[in-house]
């Protein structure tokens, strides 16, 4: 008697590509779930550290009757007048900005403890203040923070995502033109809630703290072994502390920034990576009353500068305000009302009802 024939259990090739084919088909339809939930937590996670900055910026600004000084000097001069022969190296936009004196109010004493600040900040005695990584100042959905200078004692220091709102205009925050004039919509400068030399008040703030930005995003360019320029240099007054209202959020336009016949050959590779347009020359201010001496004689354009707000988020950047409230602000914001929330003190705040 013939025994009966065993019927295979198993899949048939057929079958097995099927399967197949329907896991790739899931996994392709899931994968941008999947990556919109993780960007949505880095998105989150970023403006978090902007918040905890910005609280420390506000209990700054109780303690000391403003918030920090963008630059502690604005001319060279006066810088080696108040060191001394032997306490300063370098120009005064290699020296202090907002970030040390910031640090205390994030938790950051040790960071606090490894500067002098009776010597500049470029001083080699302030070698380990500027190298030392603070990860809160990465925003994660960016590459990170980054190298600059890293091999020179005088100079190396860390490129990082969050900076200042330096006011509507450029970052010698002075007038101009009338509006509407070279900027799309308005360029008559509103003032700025962070200023060289001293502490910017809340008081001179009369567009009201909920309308008047406080900090947003920059990208961050890779690191470089030379000098990489002042885009994303946060730490120093050199202007990349600062984000201005010229340009709106990831503005194809690029930004305007100083000296690069020094350094722009050392990081035009990180420029193109980050996708960001290759920035233009700053340019010599108009002959203006209207322009500050120290403005119009900057033999380095360096307040010339500006630069816009940047983010690795899809369609926008978040910014947070100066009474410590954040959010996020669309690519495709109107012109002039980014320009009146990065002004103090424009009068806007009537007219962006109506906007």
């Amino acid at each position: 008697m013939a025994r009966p024939r065993r019927q295979s259990t198993g899949f048939t090739l057929v079958e097995l590509l099927v399967v197949i084919a329907i896991i790739g088909v899931l996994v392709a339809l899931l994968l941008p779930a999947i990556q919109a939930a993780r960007e949505a937590a880095r998105r989150s996670q970023c403006i978090n550290n902007l918040r905890q900055l910005s609280i420390a910026m506000l209990n700054y600004e109780s303690s000391n009757g403003g918030f920090p000084h963008v630059a502690k000097f604005w001319n060279t001069a006066e810088m080696q007048a108040a060191y001394g022969a032997g306490n300063y190296t370098g120009a005064w936009y290699d020296d202090h900005g907002w970030y040390i004196p910031v640090l205390p109010y994030l938790e950051q004493g040790s960071v606090v403890a490894a500067v002098n600040p009776e010597k500049s900040f470029s001083h080699a005695d302030n070698l380990a203040g500027r190298t030392a990584f603070i990860e809160s100042f990465a925003c994660p959905s960016d590459i990170g923070l980054q190298q600059n200078e890293w091999a020179i004692p005088t100079w190396a220091r860390v490129r990082t995502n969050y900076v200042a709102n330096g006011g509507n205009t450029v970052y010698g925050g002075h007038f101009l033109g009338s509006c509407p004039g070279v900027y799309p919509a308005c360029v008559e400068f509103g003032g700025a809630p962070f200023i060289p030399r001293k502490v910017g008040k809340l008081g001179f703030i009369t567009d009201g703290t909920a309308n008047t930005l406080m900090m947003s995003e920059v990208l961050v360019l890779p690191s470089t072994e030379g000098w990489g320029g002042p885009y994303s240099d946060a730490q120093t007054a050199l202007g990349g502390q600062v984000f201005t209202g010229f340009h709106t959020p990831n503005s194809a336009l690029p930004d305007a920034l100083a000296r690069q016949s020094e350094w722009l050959n050392n990081v035009r590779d990180g420029f193109l990576e980050q996708g960001m347009p290759l920035p233009s020359p700053a340019q010599s201010p108009p002959r203006s009353a209207l322009v500050p001496p120290e403005s119009k004689d900057d033999p380095t354009l360096i307040k010339q500068q500006y630069i816009a707000a940047r983010s690795k988020h899809p369609g926008g950047v978040n910014a947070t305000r100066c009474d410590g409230s954040g959010g996020f602000y669309t690519d495709g914001i109107d012109p002039y009302v980014w320009n009146a929330l990065s002004s103090s003190a424009g009068g806007e705040v009537a007219d962006l009802s109506s906007r």
